[in-house]
């Protein structure tokens, strides 16, 4: 299934790249722009966008990067990806991402070998069409010549919509969700692994999911969010 899911997703964004050639408009807010422009943003777009250079987060010693924080065009960003189905944008927030990761491990030490994305419950993801973190992911994989283990990690129920909860019902709400695939744990033994999500609100998802990471024995686990609050 999971093999499935992918091949559609990649003949998916196939059609998109013929449809949305990069390059050709703003992925914020449609204008047409020119090959110059850098991650896919008119000159406007670029100039409201919130950047997010700040020093890793310690969250219970899980180190934690951002790459811009919560707005509007940020949203429009999330938004279009997930709910509106342009899954091109993926390319440009792993251009980010990447380049916020080049800066962390120059200033920071911050480095890691091996992609693994936070998971959709695979209802949520068969509805979807794809798993907006696994997707970018791909591409952040390919950008920094890493491997990216899109299913290391399998939520093991749905859980409920962390909007309007609370920090504690946040905990709650994941707790014991997340579950290692047994069978890429030689690939994380030992090794530092790049938890990756599209946005952080208060770390409760991360940390479940570094709980599951944890039975293979990672030598470390660092979090990056492309979004934050």
């Amino acid at each position: 299934m999971a093999g499935l899911l992918q091949a559609v997703s990649s003949a998916a964004e196939k059609a998109m790249d013929l449809i949305y050639p990069p390059s050709l408009y703003c992925i914020c807010c449609g204008n047409l722009i020119d090959e110059t422009r850098t991650y896919d943003l008119c000159d406007h777009c670029m100039a409201h966008i919130r950047w997010d250079a700040s020093a890793p987060l310690n969250i219970d010693g899980m180190r934690t990067l951002r790459c811009v924080q919560y707005g509007i065009y940020e949203r429009t960003l999330i938004f279009s990806l997930k709910y509106n189905g342009k899954t091109w944008i993926a390319r440009d927030i792993a251009d980010i991402c990447a380049d916020r990761l080049s800066l962390a491990k120059e200033e920071y030490d911050v480095d890691f070998d091996v992609i693994v994305p936070v998971p959709l419950h695979r209802d949520k993801e068969r509805q979807r069409g794809f798993n907006q973190a696994a997707l970018i992911g791909r591409y952040l994989g390919k950008k920094v010549n890493r491997p990216c283990l899109e299913h290391a990690l399998i939520r093991t129920s749905d859980t409920r919509p962390m909007r309007g909860l609370s920090p504690e019902e946040r905990k709650e709400n994941v707790r014991g969700k997340f579950a290692l695939d047994c069978r890429y744990a030689d690939q994380i033994t030992g090794r530092r692994v790049l938890l990756f999500d599209d946005f952080y609100t208060t770390g409760s998802t991360a940390a479940a999911c570094r709980s599951a990471l944890a039975e293979a024995g990672p030598a470390e686990v660092c979090f990056l969010a492309f979004a934050a609050k």
